[in-house]
């Protein structure tokens, strides 16, 4: 891959707590290699990915976003003794979100304080969900300069609003979304994973346009770590309710929209031929697949999240599909590429 020719792109699957192993695997890469920033033009994460992505694109260490997983994943999906978490299974389906957002606001905060879209200093898309609409929403750089469409969104809002997996946490708001208070709900209900959106983004404004450098992508795709849901045994057709596939149907969606996604640019690829690197979960075991969950943050599934980032990482580290993405570090932290078209 050469600098002159390639419009480099990462992105990020959602997953909640699982995006800590996509975590540990960058910030991997990030000690190998030096700071993500500094390689991609295009950072795009939704949900949990989409916090990454706005972390990273804001040129902070890969190592603080796994501190901040670690470290308040258990604030923010509090309820780990199985009784609790039963009850408040039988509240979320009822009643409520499962959760409040306090603490993972008090956590992003902290991490992000009041720095908005126009502070970061890599491109960024961010998915979210308009339920006000009903449409899906893509937050993102502006890339005319002039429009500024969502230049001012605090990133603290902007994910919150793309994490807000329904039932999970509550639906948000972002003050500057237009003039109507527009409420928004998790992008993962169509974007788990946002490659394509990053590939549809790099060849709208960047790829074969007028006075710019580009002439293909470069993607690296990183998953979060997923649940085995395939089920050897015979299913019984008929009881299948809600409450049986409880939180297990939205995990199967989110994962097969993943991989769906990869498929997809598979084959694609054969005519864009751009490069393309699709970091994958790793295996689970019977017993570890049971404590992976998207707000599992219990001491046992924190501790497999971190190993297997590290399997992941040790594994792809030195190949060279990967060093190709690290190949030219960016001489500044100026946004990437040549602003051109509209929004």
């Amino acid at each position: 891959m050469s600098e002159n020719e390639s419009f480099k792109i990462l992105s990020i699957d959602g997953g909640g707590i699982k995006g800590l192993y996509s975590a540990v695997i960058l910030a991997d890469f990030e000690d190998k290699y030096g700071k993500l920033s500094n390689y991609f033009d295009l950072i795009c994460g939704t949900s949990t990915g989409g916090i990454i992505a706005l972390a990273l694109s804001a040129g902070i260490p890969a190592k603080d976003i796994v501190d901040l997983y670690e470290k308040n994943g258990p604030l923010i999906f509090p309820f780990m003794n199985k009784y609790n978490r039963k009850f408040h299974k039988v509240k979320q389906i009822f009643l409520t979100s499962k959760y409040s957002d306090k603490n993972l606001k008090n956590s992003l905060i902290n991490v992000f304080g009041d720095m908005r879209i126009k502070d970061c200093i890599t491109n960024v898309l961010i998915p979210t969900s308009n339920i006000t609409k009903g449409t899906p929403c893509i937050i993102k750089t502006d890339h005319n300069h002039e429009l500024g469409r969502d230049s001012n969104h605090l990133l603290v809002d902007v994910a919150l609003a793309t994490a807000a997996a329904p039932t999970y946490f509550p639906i948000q708001e972002i003050p500057t979304m237009g003039d109507c208070n527009d409420q928004f709900a998790d992008g993962g209900l169509y974007a788990n994973n946002p490659s394509l959106h990053g590939i549809q983004e790099a060849y709208r404004y960047f790829i074969g346009k007028e006075n710019n450098k580009y002439k293909k992508f470069s993607l690296l795709s990183v998953s979060t770590l997923h649940r085995n849901f395939s089920f050897q045994k015979p299913l019984n057709i008929y009881r299948r309710s809600f409450i049986l596939w409880n939180a297990n149907l939205i995990s199967l969606m989110m994962d097969l929209q993943s991989i769906s996604t990869h498929y997809h640019i598979e084959y694609l690829n054969k005519s864009l031929k751009g490069d393309y690197l699709r970091i994958e979960s790793e295996d689970l075991t019977e017993i570890e697949s049971k404590l992976i969950d998207l707000d599992n943050a219990s001491p046992e599934s924190i501790k497999i999240l971190i190993e297997k980032g590290h399997e992941a990482s040790e594994k792809w580290i030195n190949e060279p599909l990967l060093k190709g993405f690290f190949e030219n570090e960016f001489e500044n932290i100026t946004l990437r590429g040549e602003p051109v078209g509209t929004m």
